[in-house]
């Protein structure tokens, strides 16, 4: 009867360690690079349009881009978020388009990868 109770001691002892020892590493955005020209359309509203350019190995994949307009003090006084259209590939670039409600107080805007996802190729053989 306790051969059993110790055995199971040790395979939970086993797998609560190797839970612990997983660790999720976020991922940096350093290696896409967002250019972008935002204009007024009508009286409220805002388009930024631009790309983000991949200069990474991997392809970037569920790209998702952040527009804030800033006031003259540098406080965030609009926001939208916008889509990539598909994937980045390695070395290229994809485009984007934000539309976005004016506050009418914007001096200037700020454009960010918010969130995406490297994807490994997969390679033929």
């Amino acid at each position: 009867m306790t051969r059993p109770l110790l055995l199971l001691g040790l395979l939970l002892g086993l797998s609560s360690a190797v839970a612990m020892a997983q660790t999720f590493t976020p991922q940096s955005s350093a290696g896409l690079i967002v250019t972008f020209s935002a204009e007024k359309e009508g009286g409220t509203r805002v388009l930024v349009f631009g790309e983000v350019r991949n200069t990474t190995g991997q392809t970037a994949d569920r790209v998702v881009v952040l527009a804030e307009g800033l006031d003259a003090g540098g406080r965030v006084v609009s926001r939208g978020r916008g889509y990539v259209s598909g994937s980045v590939p390695s070395r290229r670039s994809s485009s984007f388009e934000i539309r976005l409600l004016s506050s009418g107080s914007e001096k200037r805007y700020r454009v960010q990868v918010e969130s995406f996802q490297f994807v490994e190729s997969v390679q033929g053989n």
